[in-house]
């Protein structure tokens, strides 16, 4: 009963990781007719104001974004990721950036250790070595169609690396925290933060009204990538290990490329084999984390 009870927090990582591998291909589309800040802002504006009337009901509260804390997940969680990414991808094509999403599990092991003292095993190991082979391989296809500068590759390894430090900070700090108040308190906090960049880009470069499509991936973006997939990744994240939930990021690749193959992006069999490598290594991964949760039942029952 204790691993079915368990398998609610692996689909939430895994409905996450969908919904944010359609939101690279959607934010691609969409900074072509709105400022990159901009629409890092208001993306958490609609986010924000999407989840406050849950968060308030399970306790938020305004005063919770001014703590040291909330500032962290703010810079380093949705706030960083989301501006990093956002300008990255004006560089780099979104199966690119999905791709190098498959760096997630390397720094959450990494982090993990240092952070919060998780072990890490050999099986873990070597499904990670699986996993991000496979993104290798996937990306070496992906310049084969010339679709990333290193500036933009940069940027985007660099959102990977603050999303991977929020996520164990979160289980380090927020484990018992309820998923609508934290997500609530990332959001806001990551407001307060894009805040003057936002001003500083439209003093600069002006703001124009944007057209309904925009405006429907605004909506998109905020109300589920940056609302519904965060709640669906804290909730998991806190129960599951860090190597492990990483591993599930690494599907970021697979669902990327698929999307992306929607918008007309070229997509070759050299990254279609490398993400069959990042399922493998997702599947080996995932099973040691299942075993060992199964051993520890068997032996408390003894």
């Amino acid at each position: 009963m204790a691993l079915k009870s368990d398998l609610k927090f692996y689909i939430a990582l895994i409905f996450a990781v969908v919904i944010w591998a359609s939101s690279i291909v959607v934010t691609k589309l969409t900074i072509q007719g709105i400022g990159p800040i901009t629409l890092c802002f208001s993306r958490a504006l609609v986010a924000f104001l999407f989840l406050y009337p849950f968060a308030y009901k399970h306790g938020f509260q305004f005063k919770m974004l001014l703590s040291k804390r909330a500032m962290i997940y703010g810079i380093f969680g949705y706030g960083g990721n989301l501006l990093l990414l956002t300008l990255g991808l004006i560089y780099c094509s979104a199966n690119i950036s999905a791709i190098i999403h498959g760096l997630f599990p390397v720094f959450m092991i990494i982090l993990g250790y240092y952070m919060v003292s998780e072990k890490i095993t050999k099986i873990k190991i070597f499904g990670i070595l699986f996993s991000v082979i496979g993104v290798m391989i996937a990306t070496i296809g992906g310049f084969s169609n010339n679709s990333g500068t290193l500036i933009g590759i940069i940027l985007v390894v660099l959102s990977v690396l603050t999303w991977s430090f929020y996520s164990v900070y979160v289980k380090k700090t927020a484990s018992a925290m309820n998923s609508f108040v934290l997500t609530e308190t990332c959001l806001g906090a990551s407001l307060i933060f894009i805040f003057p960049l936002f001003i500083g880009e439209v003093v600069f470069k002006g703001i124009s009204l944007p057209s309904s499509e925009t405006l429907l991936s605004i909506l998109y973006l905020g109300a589920m990538s940056g609302g519904a997939a965060i709640i669906l990744w804290n909730y998991g994240v806190r129960k599951v290990n860090s190597a492990v939930s990483g591993i599930y990021f690494n599907l970021m690749p697979v669902f990327g490329l698929i999307f992306a193959a929607f918008i007309g992006e070229k997509i070759n069999y050299i990254q279609i084999f490398g993400c069959g490598l990042v399922f493998l290594g997702v599947l080996i991964g995932t099973s040691s984390e299942t075993s060992n949760r199964q051993n520890k039942i068997l032996i408390n029952e003894k």
